[in-house]
């Protein structure tokens, strides 16, 4: 059992205010203060999505999207796409951002038939987690949707990608899935929540 550590001396961090270094159509670069445990005021630099919704606790929706059809295993659907800031190809689950007005919910059963053609059903949503607490207040919400492979709609899928995207579609078995990532991590960058998805199902096997 984890023991809880006090100090009577330490204070609650707090941000004190936040102020717009530039900011462009996506991102916002920010200079924040903040108040540390020992009182000590601090600066900190940080990026913001500019597109979030007002009153969002998230940016948009990570979509883990497995395919169940008769007869054969289930398979995790997955996109494959150029990052310019990582300058190559990276293995992501679907994901995209809330448009105005839009619950998460719609927001994953929407980028999943863009990014992939697949139509499932929202089965569970996460409260909202952060991406890279260190350099962003980007947050997103996880989606686990299920998709019926035997439907005909989901036989075939076409895309519909937005202008500009150019997504390739891999799906893969679950078992085995880390082993797998791995293997493909030899030709492209796998993102850190895939991976830590695929870590957690081979341990609790």
């Amino acid at each position: 059992m984890a023991s809880k550590i006090s100090n009577s001396d330490e204070q609650c961090p707090s941000i004190l205010g936040s102020e717009p270094f530039y900011t462009a159509k996506w991102l916002s670069l920010n200079k924040l203060t903040w108040r540390d445990a020992s009182g000590k005021e601090r600066q900190w630099e940080s990026l913001s999505r500019t597109t979030r919704q007002s009153g969002a606790d998230s940016d948009g929706a990570d979509i883990i999207a497995t395919i169940k059809a008769s007869g054969k295993d289930d398979m995790l659907v997955l996109v494959k796409q150029f990052r310019p800031p990582m300058g190559t190809c990276t293995l992501e689950f679907p994901a995209g951002l809330t448009d105005p007005a839009e619950s998460v919910e719609t927001t994953a059963v929407r980028e999943l038939y863009e990014e992939t053609g697949y139509s499932g059903r929202v089965d569970k949503v996460s409260k909202a987690v952060c991406m890279d607490p260190g350099a962003s207040n980007c947050a997103t919400t996880m989606v686990i949707v299920t998709i019926d492979g035997d439907k005909e709609e989901n036989i075939l899928p076409e895309t519909h990608p937005d202008d500009g995207e150019y997504i390739e579609v891999i799906c893969l078995p679950l078992k085995g899935l880390c082993a797998k990532l791995e293997e493909l991590s030899s030709v492209m960058i796998i993102d850190s929540r895939l991976y830590a998805f695929a870590l957690g199902l081979s341990m609790s096997l």
